[in-house]
């Protein structure tokens, strides 16, 4: 009779999952392009017409990413300029992510609690916020879809040793490392599953590893030519990777990520403030507590108290998310999206080991109370994704009438220069001032994150004096941009 049950929950819980996904990401359906959108659409435009190789390996890129440059150019042949469908796949490819962590998770756990739990988590888990609102992460969840169905397939056929399952394990994992180079932790997580999972009398047998030296010929390969294509772009002392304390502040800031919204996190430090002081303490202390958890499930794993699943997942958190730590850039929401796929299973399964100790030892009160403060969890990270829907499409809706008011206000030409006063620091109009008027636009702000730019307007007369150009000086005001001054850049070179 258990057993029937528990088939029946696992039959349930796709479409469950995916009723409430779509009710949880509906607000997005008014989301607008934003930020790196904009090239995106440019980029098509741009290259609509060229040669399809030439399309794929796009020379500007600094990273090899050919399925993410067909992505590009199919979905802006497709769809356009409309957000909409970007969105709506955007959704699709979480839901599908989320049934792929149920499946691999009920593969892992013995308890459907678990796999169901891992799912419901990876839903709804904050840290997803910036992988699904913004439309350009939508690299991020594909290459996350391929990881994670090489992965899965790995473990089919490791427990078949049907040859299709290798099969499709060996193409995903193609394809993952031409998505994106997240994809490097792939083979890392094939090794440690087969170690933690596998017998030794399977591992004294040569078709046990017949399938690594494939995977490590692909992967040396991919390594060599993501190498050599990076070098096209490198210059001395720009590369984001530097070793230092911030590889440290990195895995403790992800780790609350996975928890919870990160307070240290500027955007979501600028959501948080929407809500009661009381209740923003609490994300501090609550975040602390995080850290020290961090801690103790480390002496756990050291003492062997962790079972292998739990174990298992927490490694394969960390693994996947080894090529961010080392950025001396600020830390990104989107890139714990493929790791939260692993780290859903270990708190899933922390709260299954719990729930099912208590149960076994009668603490019907403590059960209770654990399957409570399980549920207020959900309900909190659902809030705060609601939240910061709400504040995206907010952010995304004003960027595109401020990048057109631009346009309203003067008559734009070739190579005029725009600078910005009073930008907030979480809107930037670069490349959509760019996309609706003129790609030969020099747009900059006092709040731009990139290095070498003016940041003020006395810099940027400096920096373009005598150019053949207009330089055009907007302050922001009220959500709306008002023209301060216009003049010819060619008289400032002659003062």
């Amino acid at each position: 009779m258990l057993r029937v049950r528990s088939k029946v929950k696992e039959f349930l819980t796709i479409p469950a999952l995916w009723g409430v996904g779509i009710l949880l990401f509906l607000p997005l359906l008014r989301n607008r392009f934003i930020g790196d959108d904009y090239t995106a659409l440019s980029i098509h435009r741009a290259f609509r017409h060229a040669p399809f190789f030439k399309t794929l390996l796009y020379g500007g890129n600094d990273f090899f990413r050919p399925v993410n440059m067909a992505l590009v150019m199919a979905r802006g042949e497709v769809f356009g300029p409309n957000p909409v469908p970007f969105v709506i796949f955007n959704i699709v490819f979480h839901l599908i992510n989320a049934t792929l962590v149920f499946l691999i998770a009920r593969k892992l756990f013995d308890k459907t609690i678990a796999a169901i739990g891992s799912a419901v988590l990876f839903l709804v888990t904050f840290c997803h916020y910036e992988g699904i609102t913004w439309i350009s992460s939508s690299i991020t969840l594909l290459v996350t879809f391929f990881v994670l169905i090489s992965f899965f397939s790995h473990i089919n056929f490791r427990r078949t040793g049907k040859l299709y399952w290798v099969v499709t394990a060996l193409l995903a994992f193609v394809l993952a490392f031409l998505t994106k180079e997240t994809a490097v932790s792939l083979p890392f997580l094939i090794l440690v599953y087969d170690l933690f999972f596998s017998t030794a009398e399977e591992r004294r047998r040569f078709r046990f590893y017949s399938p690594y030296l494939i995977y490590g010929l692909l992967f040396i390969g991919y390594i060599l030519v993501q190498t050599q294509w990076a070098l096209r772009f490198a210059s001395a002392g720009d590369s984001i990777y530097r070793p230092g304390w911030h590889v440290i502040t990195n895995i403790v800031d992800y780790w609350v990520w996975f928890w919870m919204p990160n307070p240290r996190h500027p955007y979501v430090a600028d959501v948080l403030k929407v809500l009661p002081q009381p209740l923003l303490i609490s994300y501090w202390v609550l975040a602390g507590i995080a850290v020290l958890s961090l801690i103790l499930v480390i002496v756990l794993a050291a003492l062997k108290r962790l079972s292998r699943p739990l174990l298992f997942s927490f490694l394969a958190t960390f693994i996947s998310l080894l090529i961010f730590l080392p950025f001396a850039i600020k830390i990104s929401t989107r890139y714990a999206y493929l790791p939260s796929a692993f780290f859903v299973m270990f708190a899933a399964g922390l709260f299954t080991k719990g729930f099912y100790y208590l149960k076994e030892r009668g603490k019907r009160v403590l059960k209770i109370l654990l399957s409570v403060v399980a549920g207020l969890y959900l309900g909190a990270n659902t809030f705060a994704i609601l939240l910061v829907q709400k504040e995206f499409v907010k952010v995304s809706t004003l960027t595109e009438q401020l990048a057109l008011q631009a346009g309203d206000k003067v008559d734009l030409e070739n190579q005029d220069v725009i600078f910005i006063e009073g930008l907030p620091s979480h809107i930037h109009l670069r490349e959509a001032i760019q996309w609706f008027h003129n790609p030969t636009l020099h747009v900059h702000a006092d709040n731009d994150m990139y290095r070498g730019t003016p940041l003020t307007l006395e810099d940027t007369r400096k920096f373009f004096a005598g150019s053949e150009a207009n330089l055009h000086h907007f302050i922001f005001s009220a959500d709306s941009l008002i023209l301060d001054s216009s003049q010819p850049l060619a008289e400032i070179g002659t003062k």
